[in-house]
């Protein structure tokens, strides 16, 4: 029986965890229940304003969208994953919107708790027949920016898929407006 209960490396080189004790999820959910509770505290007793919050720097605060777009070339787009990070200045993502085509209207797949941040990972799939081929919105971002510096973003597409679920060579493009 295995009980390695050390970090051990994932396909993508991230660390996680395991654990084989049936009374970690207890304690997994307990610990998670005290957090919740904290961040409830602070968001209440500091006034309203969520952790983290930085108030913008003499009023230089500023709304900015970033359009995220997929071009898939000739194969049609049936699922996709994108990560986009501010790399200069200081960014908030205020909200995330979905794309043009009907396939992906919805808002992408993502980390609630990344909103308010300046790093995301966006992710959707559609198993449906009309899926968009060429280079289509995949996704924009609502965000907010302060100081005098103009952002920068970066960003890299981590999968692009076609309908059969073989991956696709496609690539991911910014645009500000």
């Amino acid at each position: 029986m295995n009980r390695d209960h050390g970090p051990r490396t994932t396909d993508h080189g991230l660390k996680s965890s395991s654990s084989s004790s049936s009374s970690s999820s207890s304690i997994f959910s307990s610990i998670w229940t005290r957090a919740l509770i904290l961040a409830l505290l602070l968001i209440f007793l500091g006034g309203g304003q969520a952790p983290g919050f930085v108030p913008p720097p003499n009023g230089q605060a500023r709304s900015a969208v970033v359009d995220v777009f997929i071009d898939s070339g000739a194969v049609p787009l049936a699922a996709w994953q994108v990560e986009l990070a501010a790399e200069r200045g200081k960014v908030k993502i205020i909200a995330i919107e979905g794309g043009e085509h009907p396939a992906y209207k919805e808002p992408p797949r993502h980390d609630p708790a990344a909103i308010g941040y300046k790093r995301i990972v966006l992710a959707a799939f559609n198993t449906g027949k009309d899926l968009p081929k060429g280079k289509t919105r995949v996704a924009r971002l609502r965000l907010q920016t302060l100081g005098d510096t103009e952002p920068d973003y970066a960003t890299r597409l981590d999968a692009a898929a076609a309908p059969d679920g073989k991956r696709i060579r496609a690539t991911v493009s910014l645009v500000k407006g």
